[in-house]
């Protein structure tokens, strides 16, 4: 299914693994990694502003840098991620099985006010699924160049 893209746009994305799932995104062997692809790509495929990784998904604030063609695509940026993330959870836990869902959930950053309600449902979002009894303590989450 086709997504709306902007160009120039922000978004909230969620990226989940799709059912059963078979690997532990926000265990310590797996969690790094994925926060390392998330900045590998910062300032090369889009600005990185806010991110947290969960057991089964991972959300991000990202804008989409500016190509020769426009802006790069989101539905590139996604596939490649997790193209990426899925080779190296494979290196990491040999004979893992990763699926990811076929949809990403995107939704575009309107203003002000809905960037701080994605960012602060972002940073809570470990504490609210109880994995944490204060939100700083989550360690898969962060900030990347984005101001």
């Amino acid at each position: 299914m086709p997504h709306w893209e902007e160009h120039g746009a922000t978004y909230f994305v969620c990226l989940t693994l799709g059912r059963p799932v078979r690997v532990d995104l926000a265990s310590a062997s797996i969690a790094p990694m994925v926060v390392d692809a998330l900045r590998f790509y910062d300032q090369k495929h889009y600005d990185l502003y806010d991110y947290t990784v969960m057991p089964d998904h991972l959300h991000i604030i990202i804008k989409p840098l500016a190509n020769d063609d426009g802006t790069e695509r989101l539905g590139y940026i996604m596939r490649n991620l997790k193209r990426w993330m899925t080779r190296r959870i494979k290196e990491l836990v040999p004979g893992a099985e990763v699926r990811w869902q076929d949809e990403d959930y995107d939704h575009i950053i309107r203003n002000r006010e809905d960037y701080e309600e994605k960012a602060k449902y972002i940073f809570e979002n470990a504490w609210a699924a109880g994995l944490v009894s204060d939100p700083l303590a989550w360690p898969w989450w962060g900030r990347g160049s984005g101001e």
